[in-house]
C-alpha cells in the first residue's frame, strides 16, 4: 500500500516489471524509498491529527457560545441573565479604572464615575464623596456598585415596561442573540488568521499549537465580555417611542429611537481626556 500511494512511479514499475510485489525486500534502495513513504505517511497522519486539535478549541468555544445563545432562547425571563451581564460588566469597569491591588488613597474616583455615568446614565448621582462614605474597601466598593447597577437596570426595566408590557423581554432577547450571532462570525474570522500567524511561530522553537489555544482563548474572553457589554449598554440606551403607522392600519407600534453615532463608547475603558470642550455661544 506504502509503494502505491507514495513511491515514485520508476519504483513501481521496477517492481511491476520484475514481479516482486510479493516477495521479501533486500534492496537497499526499496528499503529506503520505503522508509522514506512511511515518514510520509506518519506527517499526513500527524498534520491531520493536528487538525484535529486546533477544531476541537475551536468546537470547545462554539459550544460555549452556543449554550449562551440557547439561555437567551430558551429562558422565558431573561432577567436574571441581564443581571449576570451588569455584574461582569462592573467587574470589569471597576478593574479598568481602579484595580483590585490599589489601595484606597489611590482611588482616581473621578475617573470612575465619569466612565460608569457613560456606561449608564441612570447612576448620574454618584459622587466620590459618597463612594468614599460608602465604600471603605475594593470589595465594598465593588458590592456597592453591583447593586445600584442592579437597580439601575430594574429601574430601566420598569419604565419600558409601563409603555408596553413585554417589550422590554422582546428587545433583550433581540439584543442577546444579534451581538451573539455578529460578534461570533468576527471571531471566527479572526480565528483564521490566527491559525496561519501562529504557524511561523514553530521557526522561533514555540509549538503553534500552544499558541494558538493562548490567543484562541484570550480571544473568546473578549468576545464573551464585548456580548455583554455591549448588551447592557445597548439596554440602557434602549428608548422606545411611539410613532404612528399608516392611517390605514390605524395601530400604533413601537420602534426603538436610533442614534445617529455609528461607534459605540467603550463602556470599560478608562475615560481619555478631552483637550478641548464646547461651550455655549454668548449672546450678543
Amino acid at each position: 500500500m506504502l509503494v502505491k500511494i507514495f513511491l515514485f512511479q520508476y519504483l513501481k514499475g521496477l517492481m511491476r516489471a520484475f514481479r516482486v510485489e510479493d516477495l521479501p525486500i533486500e534492496s537497499k534502495m526499496l528499503t529506503k524509498a520505503l522508509d522514506e513513504a512511511q515518514r510520509k505517511v506518519e506527517n499526513y497522519f500527524f498534520d491531520i491529527r493536528k487538525q484535529f486539535e486546533y477544531d476541537e478549541v475551536l468546537n470547545s468555544q462554539r459550544d460555549r457560545v452556543y449554550t449562551e445563545r440557547r439561555r437567551a432562547l430558551m429562558l422565558d425571563n431573561l432577567q436574571s441573565l441581564i443581571i449576570e451581564y451588569s455584574e461582569l460588566t462592573m467587574d470589569d469597569i471597576l478593574g479598568a479604572n481602579i484595580g483590585s491591588d490599589a489601595p484606597k488613597e489611590s482611588w482616581d474616583l473621578e475617573k470612575l464615575i465619569a466612565k460608569l455615568q457613560q456606561y449608564c446614565y441612570l447612576l448620574n448621582d454618584l459622587t466620590p464623596d459618597l463612594l468614599r462614605s460608602q465604600c471603605s474597601s475594593y470589595e465594598e466598593l465593588q458590592d456597592y456598585l453591583c447593586l445600584r447597577d442592579c437597580g439601575a437596570y430594574l429601574q430601566k426595566r420598569d419604565m419600558v415596561e409601563k409603555q408596553s408590557e413585554g417589550l422590554m423581554k422582546e428587545a433583550e432577547r433581540f439584543l442577546i442573540l444579534s451581538n451573539i450571532d455578529r460578534l461570533w462570525k468576527e471571531h471566527l474570522q479572526v480565528l483564521k488568521f490566527v491559525q496561519q500567524a501562529v504557524g511561523l511561530r514553530g521557526y522561533a522553537q514555540r509549538d503553534p499549537l500552544i499558541e494558538y489555544k493562548l490567543e484562541g482563548y484570550n480571544l473568546f474572553l473578549d468576545m464573551m465580555a464585548q456580548i455583554r457589554r455591549n448588551v447592557i449598554y445597548s439596554i440602557y440606551q434602549f428608548q422606545p417611542v411611539m410613532v404612528n403607522q399608516d392611517q390605514e392600519e390605524k395601530s400604533d407600534k413601537l420602534v426603538t429611537n436610533g442614534r445617529s453615532s455609528n461607534q459605540k463608547p467603550d463602556p470599560v475603558g478608562a475615560v481619555e481626556s478631552s483637550s478641548s470642550a464646547a461651550s455655549p455661544q454668548a449672546s450678543a
